[in-house]
């Protein structure tokens, strides 16, 4: 009985499947993150062409991506997810291809480098879909161009249309983007490898290694010239190769510094990785996402072992070849590890730099792939045994990368609620306003992202870079020693790229948003000055906080689009409390009483004293003495942390409404046990 075999063919499938298990799975459910929100803002209020002025001052060419798939996928998240998940499916596709024309006899081999590729858990930022498509485009044109380079090599007679292709293809990546122009150093490298099977003599063999290479040095020596000396810097350069010139102005100090970052990378990248994909603390049997990452997991070790010890196994070569293949694959993974991580380096940064350094690691994901491999083949000659270790790499790789990407949906959800809280709470906000913020609100964003996103939540006053909100951290754009310039009044300006704001700092909106703590967005105003769980920063600025900036008016009617900001949330509690903060500012009291028995009937209520205020102060004012004692008793008994708040809002009551007989008594009775007269 003959044995059922994979052919290789089938591979490319599989990789898929890997790919959709690791990331794919919540892509109906994502938005967008991080470097999405500046790319989807462009898109929407400049058009492709405004691309051009985005990139001018950093990565002037890079645009063109843009202008390509910009027009396709528009500002649909599910498009580019799909898009760049494709775009990563296609980069390894390249990668499989190029390293089977560089090592063809060793299919099997190249195959599992393929499958650890494909998921190192290297790079966790995949659902930061439109910025990192870039990513993915270019390093696919990396792999193509050596791929075709190959191809120009082992067949003399398509020799000059291949290595056109080549050439034209490693330009368009240099000049994208410089992640991974340290890969062209690899170029000699296989060449050396693919003329080692032919029979010449070292001195011929390294003659016509450099003549194939002469035109890849050209052009790469061209590209690093253009890019150090003449390219033209606007502002400053977040790609500035310090420790580059440090080699010329302090060799010694750059020195150490290149080679502490690169035993660091190294280290992390082959080691330490794992440790963060499977820490000791993930088993939790009682946690449902765990559980369903190890199941994500266990099926995608089990695909991969039984593809894997089914695929069509490789020619036997002898004990000679056999030896010395490894050696091979862990120098050129070894070298392309660190190839791949030098661009990086001498911007003195590492995948060790922030929550985002993983995207660093991409071009090294390649090498450390190989070595992984090579390091197994050295180790033990039992297929079995390697298949069952890549299979497990695999599976502890895809449960951590769905986990990952159950964190970036959980922002999502955080995001999504956030932006159309707002929007009920303020339906239209007054060009010109800015809000301020103890914190940057969402994990996997940052503050320009969040900035540019405000600008797509409310019409723009025309297409122009001049944009007309913003986003303030206090303690980063402000800080403590700044924040009595700031209730003075004093411009604000501020710009990311081409992007600008002008604007006032007594236009602004004090926020607070902790729906982890089960509160709905707060908006802020100067009469919140005792709430005890606003942060200290975020009450100072409260005397600015400036809720006129707030309109009722139907101008953003259309506002938030929800082909960006995701469908509408299902109105629970929040809607209620954010439609009551509008009709209270109004002075619409009877909407905000009617609000409350409408939430009410449907089961909801407040889980914060703040969230009480509004109907406390309604109720006051419809001559509801009773609910109105009832309300604050309420708030005050689920927190009694919120006594002198509380004691403020009634003096504000009081100071506007005058209290009837009978309930005057009863009202001194409520503000004696919360201790009113210690307010000052």
């Amino acid at each position: 009985m003959v044995k059922f075999q994979f052919k290789h063919g089938t591979t490319a499938i599989v990789l898929l499947v890997i790919c959709g298990l690791g990331f794919g799975l919540f892509i109906p459910m994502l938005g967008f993150f991080w470097d999405d929100w500046p790319a989807i803002t462009t898109l929407r209020l400049l058009g492709v062409n405004g691309f051009w002025d985005f990139y001018r001052g950093e990565r002037p060419l890079s645009a063109w991506t843009f202008l390509v798939f910009g027009p396709l996928f528009g500002t649909n998240p599910l498009a580019w997810h799909v898009f760049t998940l494709v775009m990563r499916w296609l980069t390894i596709l390249t990668m499989w291809w190029m390293l089977q024309l560089l090592w063809p006899t060793r299919k099997n081999e190249v195959t599992w480098m393929a499958f650890l590729f494909a998921i190192y858990p290297i790079f966790t930022q995949q659902p930061v879909a439109v910025a990192f498509s870039q990513h993915w485009i270019t390093f696919a044109l990396y792999f193509f161009s050596m791929a075709s380079m190959l191809v120009a090599v082992r067949k003399p007679r398509w020799h000059l249309p291949f290595t056109a292709l080549s050439l034209l293809t490693a330009a368009l990546h240099m000049l994208t983007m410089e992640y991974f122009i340290g890969l062209e150093l690899l170029r000699p490298i296989f060449l050396w490898l693919v003329y080692s099977h032919e029979d010449m003599d070292t001195s011929r063999r390294m003659r016509r290694v450099l003549i194939n290479w002469l035109p890849y040095l050209l052009l790469l020596s061209g590209v690093v010239i253009w890019r150090l000396f003449f390219m033209e810097i606007i502002s400053e350069d977040p790609n500035n190769p310090v420790l580059l010139y440090g080699l010329f102005t302090q060799p010694l100090p750059a020195i150490i510094q290149l080679v502490q970052l690169g035993v660091q990378e190294f280290l992390e990248d082959l080691i330490g990785v794992w440790q963060l994909a499977l820490p000791a603390n993930i088993v939790d049997f009682s946690n449902k996402l765990f559980l369903t990452s190890l199941v994500v997991g266990i099926i995608s070790a089990g695909l991969t072992s039984f593809y894997l010890l089914n695929l069509k196994p490789d020619p036997d070569l002898g004990p000679t070849e056999g030896r010395s293949w490894h050696r091979q694959a862990i120098g050129v993974g070894f070298l392309a590890a660190f190839l791949g991580s030098i661009t990086v380096w001498v911007t003195n940064r590492s995948v060790l730099t922030g929550l985002q350094g993983g995207r660093f690691g991409l071009a090294a994901m390649f090498g450390i792939s190989m070595l992984v491999v090579g390091l197994l083949s050295w180790l033990t000659p039992r297929r079995i045994q390697k298949v069952a270790i890549v299979a497990v790499l695999v599976g502890v790789a895809v449960a951590f990368h769905y986990r990952m990407t159950a964190g970036y949906f959980n922002a999502w959800v955080k995001q999504n609620q956030f932006y159309w809280q707002l929007s009920w709470r303020a339906p239209y906000l007054k060009p010109g306003s800015v809000l301020y913020s103890t914190d940057e609100l969402f994990l996997y964003v940052g503050r320009n992202p969040t900035a540019m996103a405000l600008n797509l939540l409310y019409p723009q006053p025309g297409d122009s870079p001049a944009l007309a909100y913003w986003f303030v951290e206090l303690p980063y754009h402000v800080g403590p020693k700044g924040i009595p310039d700031l209730l003075k009044g004093r411009p604000l300006n501020f710009s990311f790229r081409n992007y600008s704001y002008s604007g006032s700092s007594l236009a602004g909106l004090a926020i607070y948003y902790e729906p982890e703590a089960g509160r709905c967005l707060w908006v802020l105003s100067p009469r919140d000055r005792y709430n005890p769980d606003i942060p200290p920063l975020t009450e100072e600025v409260l005397p600015i906080s400036n809720l006129s900036r707030i309109s009722a008016s139907d101008e953003a009617a259309d506002s938030p689009p929800t082909e960006i900001f995701g469908k509408e949330p299902y109105h629970s509690w929040c809607y209620y409390f954010q439609k009551a903060e509008l009709a209270r500012q109004m002075a619409d009291w009877q909407q905000v009483v009617d609000l409350a028995d409408t939430a009410a009937a449907a089961g909801y209520k407040p889980a914060n004293p703040h969230e009480r205020q509004p109907f406390i102060e309604a109720y006051a004012h419809i001559g509801d003495w009773e609910k109105a004692f009832q309300q604050t008793r309420k708030a005050y008994e689920k927190d009694e942390r919120y006594a002198q708040q509380l004691c403020y809002l009634w003096k504000q009551i009081t100071h506007d409404l005058q209290v009837p007989g009978d309930a005057s008594q009863r009202l001194d009775e409520m503000l004696e046990q919360l201790q009113c007269q210690t307010l000052s």
